[in-house]
């Protein structure tokens, strides 16, 4: 059965839409609000890119393309290169500023998150402590001063504590209800 681009459209909108909601409800609790995080995902060759990798990771089913995947890699390398919320924006880690660090971390409890209990992706429970441990604070393309590492366990304790997890499912709530697209 062909899908159309129309329908993965749809669905990749509504499945960012919460991944922004989610980001900004634990940026909430940090007292902060990121209103432009990923905008650059719901227009344009970029989210195309990622409407098509977001629609198979809910729907098995879905099959894509070597030049579904190819667009999705490009597109993705340069959201990642483009976007200051994402470690591949710099050169120089030491020179990230405190807020950035805290979407960042924003961004990966709420990519974890997604990860962790909607998409089960994560056969091994990874926590954003264990993600930032194995794939941030030891690779050595990364230096971070310890004001930052400092920082960064703070607010993933912070996050940990004050979560409720019942009020961020029913953010997931529509993309989940959503899978008869």
């Amino acid at each position: 059965m062909a899908i159309s681009a129309d329908t993965i459209l749809k669905f990749h909108h509504l499945r960012t839409s919460a991944h922004i909601q989610c980001l900004n409800y634990f940026a909430g609790l940090l007292g902060y609000h990121f209103p432009e995080h990923d905008n650059d995902k719901m227009s344009g060759p970029i989210c195309m890119g990622y409407a098509y990798i977001n629609y198979a990771k809910y729907h098995p089913d879905c099959k894509l393309t070597p030049p579904q995947l190819e667009l999705y890699h490009d597109k993705h390398a340069e959201h990642h290169h483009t976007q200051p919320h994402h470690l591949e924006y710099y050169s120089d880690t030491t020179t990230i500023p405190d807020v950035i660090l805290i979407e960042m971390v924003c961004d990966w409890h709420s990519a974890n998150f997604e990860q962790r209990f909607i998409t089960h992706e994560d056969p091994h429970d990874c926590t954003v402590s264990d993600f930032f441990e194995k794939h941030v604070l030891h690779n050595p393309r990364y230096k971070w001063l310890p004001s930052q590492v400092n920082l960064v366990y703070e607010l993933i304790d912070f996050l940990n504590i004050y979560a409720d997890h019942t009020a961020i499912m029913s953010i997931w709530h529509p993309v989940l209800n959503d899978q008869l697209y």
